[in-house]
């Protein structure tokens, strides 16, 4: 928790020192953020998924976005995903919070769920996007029972499955 707890604070004190125009950093209805990440783990699969937000108003924006998916032990597939996110909290004029749900279907199991996400302005178009995890997640694969996961309190060692974004806001 002490790491977390100084992480957070030397980003927001990095967004301070760094401090410039107000109106050139956060998101407004309108924009339009181009983003994704890519992700591997040893014999897993590696994860490629872009995706396109649009903010509908000053905090709450609508994404569309692909996932493939491809080596490991699953082979390849391509899924689908839509969601929102809402920026709950602005911490200086670079560091957002988000929450977030998400809806994702493809031809091995349809997810649905609500979590956590921290971005960074690098510049006034670059961002870089952490998602911390999920809070709450429902999964049902193709040919399998359904399960329902609840991480309220699953946070003491997120850094091992964080994933990062990179965001171009046009």
């Amino acid at each position: 928790m002490k790491k977390i707890i100084l992480t957070a604070v030397a980003v927001f004190a990095f967004s301070f020192a760094n401090a410039q125009d107000a109106k050139s950093f956060g998101f407004k209805k309108g924009d339009v953020l181009l983003g994704g990440n890519v992700s591997s783990v040893t014999d897993g699969p590696t994860v490629i998924s872009p995706n396109l937000s649009y903010f509908i108003s000053d905090k709450m924006a609508l994404e569309v976005g692909v996932v493939s998916y491809s080596g490991g032990s699953g082979g390849s597939s391509t899924d689908f995903s839509l969601g929102m996110k809402y920026n709950m909290l602005q911490l200086g004029e670079r560091f957002n919070v988000f929450t977030g749900a998400g809806f994702m279907f493809g031809d091995d199991q349809t997810t649905f769920d609500v979590g956590v996400h921290l971005n960074y302005s690098l510049t006034q178009h670059l961002s870089v996007g952490w998602h911390l995890g999920d809070l709450i997640s429902y999964s049902k694969p193709k040919n399998d029972d359904a399960t329902i996961t609840i991480d309220l309190n699953d946070y003491s060692n997120f850094l091992n499955s964080a994933n990062f974004s990179l965001l171009y806001k046009f």
